[in-house]
């Protein structure tokens, strides 16, 4: 296999591309981690190089666990291990390179970062176990994310003192990415029930699983404005809040395809909501 082959299916493999729209929620985190401002240089770039260790080895460890339930799916057959365009072996490789860069950036970062470097690690490579045994799984995914700001903040801070501000930041991540999930779940409501893969929409229905989804997002939303609250956010804050409200609306939208409504609608609605305490 040619070498630029092998390269756009490790890319393809990783979808590392899709750090860069997690990073302004983890930006946030190290921001409200060094009292309102950005860290130094050096420090955001080891968050964001562990950021995306994180992401290479928890897309790696849930491609390789799904591999057998993606070659059942018509939507994810085509994939990189399923297809046979990547060997297991490869794969487990790419999962302890990004491993390797998580920890070597969580060494530099500090004892806190190290000493609670496993933490992360644990949803990371098992939520895509849950699928089999709850439907509750899409909060699996979201509490992989919602780790991420807090890691940043302790990078940041250099301590576990967290702020209510983060604590309510950290609940929004959560919620939003869950619920966007869970949206995105019903293109595999068919494949799911015949299968006996868990999701919510494979048991509510995609209306009932919107109705869900929909809570989440109302509380995701509500962390965004007591937050605002007890900061005395001013009006770009409160705009800001409201242009991503108005995006989370989107989501719910039937005319919209359900893929479209994952992305980009959804991690628009996310990066809005991650600007919102830099503005308070």
């Amino acid at each position: 296999m040619r070498t630029d082959g092998q390269i756009a299916h490790i890319l393809n493999f990783t979808k590392i591309e899709h750090t860069l729209f997690s990073l302004p929620l983890i930006i946030t985190g190290a921001w409200m981690g060094a009292g309102g401002r950005f860290p130094g240089f050096g420090v955001l770039l080891l968050i964001v190089f562990a950021a995306i260790g994180a992401r290479i080895f928890g897309m790696a460890c849930n491609r390789i666990l799904d591999r057998h339930i993606d070659a059942k799916n018509p939507r994810t057959a085509g994939r990189e291990l399923p297809s046979g365009k990547m060997s297991v072996p490869m794969a487990l490789g790419i999962a302890a390179a990004g491993l390797m860069v998580y920890l070597v950036a969580c060494t530099l970062l500090g004892e806190w970062c190290l000493k609670l470097a496993v933490i992360p690690l644990i949803p990371l490579m098992g939520y895509s176990l849950l699928k089999r045994f709850t439907s509750l799984c899409h909060f699996g995914i979201g509490l992989c994310l919602a780790l991420a700001p807090l890691g940043a903040f302790i990078a940041a801070a250099g301590h576990l003192n967290f702020s209510l501000s983060v604590l309510l930041f950290a609940l929004f991540v959560f919620c939003w990415l869950s619920g966007a999930d869970i949206i995105y779940a019903i293109l595999d409501i068919g494949h799911d029930r015949g299968h006996g893969i868990h999701s919510l929409p494979a048991r509510l229905g995609a209306v009932g699983a919107q109705k869900v989804a929909a809570g989440v997002h109302t509380v995701a939303l509500t962390a965004l404005v007591l937050l605002l609250l007890i900061s005395e956010g001013g009006g770009a804050a409160w705009f800001t809040l409201a242009l991503a409200a108005s995006v989370f609306v989107l989501m719910y939208i039937p005319s919209i395809p359900v893929g479209t409504r994952f992305f980009p609608i959804s991690t628009i609605a996310g990066i809005a909501g991650a600007l919102v305490p830099m503005l308070a």
